[in-house]
């Protein structure tokens, strides 16, 4: 059995033409840069932060990921520059990545409209620990492959806030870029790098005593794989502490908080519970993500 989902991980890694390619989060209204090159910078805020995300510790070689991530505010060229580094880690699969992003920030006559139109690059290298599959796969052509490939490719997006709406559409790995490990005969298509379409949306509603309240969305559009629908609702008080709860219509819903330390550390949490793919796992089957940022410069 550990050898048949060690297999079940490697083909879902490898064939990277089913699946989705980047590293994404649960709390994705606080890594708005990383999925929309033209919203860097756009807070105004430099940051620093570190995020670790945890999924079906059931599994045995469950997926795992590590990033490190940055956003600054480049004010006197009106413009931003983002950064992630990340990695996945999943059985005998892993991805190790790096996003560069650069946003031109455009004059707007109220000073509370930005708009933002961004660059992003980006480079992917996916490897197998062979040693981990090969009692498996036998003589599969896999086996006779590279041990890891690299891929670089490209991206731009569209990011425009008004202090309290914020809306965004971007389009990730627009060149395509092939990442085959291995010649599969009989193969419908070939690895590559395929394009990632998102739309992001979200709206501060001011209730009074300095409490918000944040409906947002996120939809997702990969090529041959199902598009995926996000709705959420963030609780947010002076900034300083802060609930929500998302829906990916059939996934999981996610429950999160978040606080800051004297203005200049946060702390996030989030626990997904799943309704597919494994749903019929009662133990181990969620997932856990925890976030920590660092705003530079002054406090207000």
């Amino acid at each position: 059995m550990r050898k048949l989902i060690l297999l079940m991980a490697f083909v879902s890694g490898s064939s990277v033409v089913v699946a989705q390619q980047l590293h994404f989060t649960s709390q994705y209204m606080q890594h708005n840069p990383m999925y929309n090159p033209g919203a860097a910078g756009i807070a105004q805020k430099d940051l620093i932060g570190l995020s670790y995300r945890n999924m079906w510790s059931s599994f045995p070689g469950n997926p795992r990921t590590y990033m490190i991530y940055g956003d600054f505010d480049w004010e006197k060229m009106n413009a931003g520059i983002g950064t992630y580094i990340y990695r996945d880690e999943t059985g005998p699969t892993s991805r190790t990545g790096i996003q560069l992003a650069y946003s031109y920030h455009v004059k707007m006559q109220n000073p509370n409209h930005r708009l933002g139109l961004g660059l992003e690059l980006r480079a992917l290298q996916f490897a197998i620990d062979k040693n981990k599959i090969s009692g498996s796969l036998g003589n599969d052509p896999v086996l006779a492959g590279a041990e890891n490939k690299l891929g670089i490719d490209a991206g731009a997006g569209v990011y425009f806030t008004t202090g309290k709406l914020a809306v965004g559409v971007a389009a990730s790995q627009l060149i395509q870029s092939k990442l085959q490990l291995a010649d599969v005969p009989n193969a419908k298509t070939g690895g590559k790098l395929y394009r990632h379409y998102n739309a992001t949306a979200s709206y501060r509603i001011n209730t009074g005593a300095d409490i918000y309240l944040i409906p947002n969305a996120m939809v997702r559009v990969i090529e041959n794989s199902p598009s995926e629908f996000e709705f959420g609702m963030q609780l947010d008080y002076q900034d300083k502490v802060w609930w929500g709860i998302n829906w990916r219509i059939e996934q999981a819903w996610s429950l999160q908080a978040g606080f800051k330390i004297k203005k200049k550390i946060g702390l996030s949490y989030s626990y997904d519970y799943y309704q597919a793919p494994i749903s019929i796992f009662t133990n181990g089957s969620g997932a856990h993500e925890l976030g920590l940022r660092f705003e530079l410069g002054k406090s207000e």
